[in-house]
């Protein structure tokens, strides 16, 4: 099972990442990405209701992010080079077939997608699908970007426990980390089973900046067997799939208990 980030991010994560603890929304920064190119012009989404336009919304592949920590961190190269990369995949289309979807659901639904969460029921499948053959695809790119010069530390994982003030995120395979509620919650994955990835960038020898983003899997645990509860020698007791959460998310089934009785004439 392989976990990498939420494909789609909104122009405010990518700004956010070329300057950090900046105004949501700050125009100027992102000016500066475009005027250089270390970042694409991201894809826009007309949705309709009723036969009428019911709001826009722009969306750009979470390479972006990527090409803007490089041109942070001062690699103007790279960073140009990965987001030419972002403006292939947003013309390709894994893109198109998201945007179609997208213009199809509510403006709420739409703001959810690009929060990391995706809408209830049929759509929510779709888009699912969707949004993974797009992870797909840039995962692809990302391995093909091999002269990267890494600027971030990645850790990924599945949220096991939730606490008042925290989550533990279990890294599939490796160790376990505590990391704040509130940041969970802000990344729409403070719930057991979610996928979640910390973001660590490093400013200068002490101090850092973590960001909590939302993930996705791409692939079903390969496991045939159920989760049991019981089972707590075993790790799917700590790291749980996408069945296995509905499964327990679900109605619980009524506990028959047979007692003999015995009547005596």
């Amino acid at each position: 099972m392989t976990i990498v980030t939420w494909p789609v991010v909104s122009r405010d994560r990518v700004v956010r990442a070329f300057k950090p603890g900046g105004l949501p929304g700050a125009e100027a920064p992102f000016r500066t990405l475009r005027s250089h190119r270390w970042a694409s012009a991201g894809v826009r989404v007309s949705i309709r209701a009723g036969g009428r336009l019911d709001g826009q919304r722009s969306l750009f592949s979470s390479l972006n992010v990527e090409s803007a920590l490089l041109a942070r961190h001062g690699r103007e190269d790279a960073a140009r080079r990965v987001a030419q990369a972002a403006e292939t995949l947003e013309a390709g289309p894994e893109f198109a077939r998201l945007k179609e979807l997208l213009a199809a659901v509510p403006v709420e639904s739409a703001d959810a997608v690009l929060e990391g969460r995706l809408p209830s029921g049929e759509a929510g499948q779709e888009l699912g699908l969707a949004l993974r053959a797009v992870a797909r695809r840039t995962e692809h790119v990302r391995a093909a970007e091999t002269g990267l010069v890494k600027v971030a530390d990645v850790v990924a994982g599945q949220v096991t426990e939730v606490h008042e003030g925290y989550v533990v995120l279990s890294q599939l395979g490796g160790p376990s980390t505590a990391v704040p509620r509130w940041m969970a919650v802000a990344a729409h994955r403070d719930q057991p089973g979610a996928w979640l990835i910390l973001i660590t960038d490093r400013l200068a020898d002490a101090s850092a900046f973590v960001n909590a983003v939302p993930g996705i899997s791409l692939g079903a645990d390969p496991s045939p067997e159920p989760f049991t509860p019981f089972g707590r020698a075993s790790q799917r007791a700590r790291v749980i799939t996408e069945a296995d959460a509905a499964v327990l998310s679900g109605s619980p089934v009524p506990l028959t208990v047979v007692v003999p009785v015995v009547i005596e004439a």
